[in-house]
């Protein structure tokens, strides 16, 4: 893929950890969805992310949504390297469509776009999957809870 090879076909908003992952568990598995234009695009940004990332999967969505985008869904390991390799991915697809300067997200617990940076990402998304499990999983929190009461008593 070349410099703008995507011109205006990738939209500045992604999703992050709003969909389910295909490969592994959820606590170890954050997805990322870039919405593109058209079929090809979306195909073409797919192999370019696969192939140059440190990705567990990248697949795209097999017909348009509701608006007529196809989804790039990026599977990227949920480890302290998250954003890191969230970031990669997001700095390389701008240089595959250079009219999107800046990216905005979505995540599980905030459905307002805002601006992608570390500070943003670390307040939206949970980065360990131990933190993920525990804040996911009601039987989990009750177990932490009492190792919590069991210290400070």
């Amino acid at each position: 893929m070349q410099n703008n090879d995507l011109k205006d076909h990738v939209l500045a908003t992604v999703s992050i950890d709003q969909f389910k992952s295909k490969l592994g568990k959820d606590e170890n598995v954050v997805v990322v969805a870039i919405q593109v234009k058209d079929a090809e695009p979306a195909k073409d940004l797919s192999l370019f992310i696969e192939k140059g990332h440190d990705v567990v999967d990248v697949d795209t969505s097999p017909g348009p949504d509701d608006e007529g985008y196809y989804k790039v869904f990026v599977e990227v390991s949920r480890d302290q390297k998250l954003y890191t390799n969230i970031e990669k991915i997001l700095n390389d697809v701008k240089r595959a469509d250079n009219n999107v300067d800046t990216f905005m997200f979505t995540s599980y617990n905030v459905k307002d776009p805002q601006p992608f940076n570390k500070e943003n990402f670390s307040g939206s998304v949970i980065e360990s999957s131990y933190d993920y499990t525990i804040a996911t999983n009601p039987e989990a929190q009750a177990i932490s809870e009492r190792i919590k009461f069991l210290n400070s008593y």
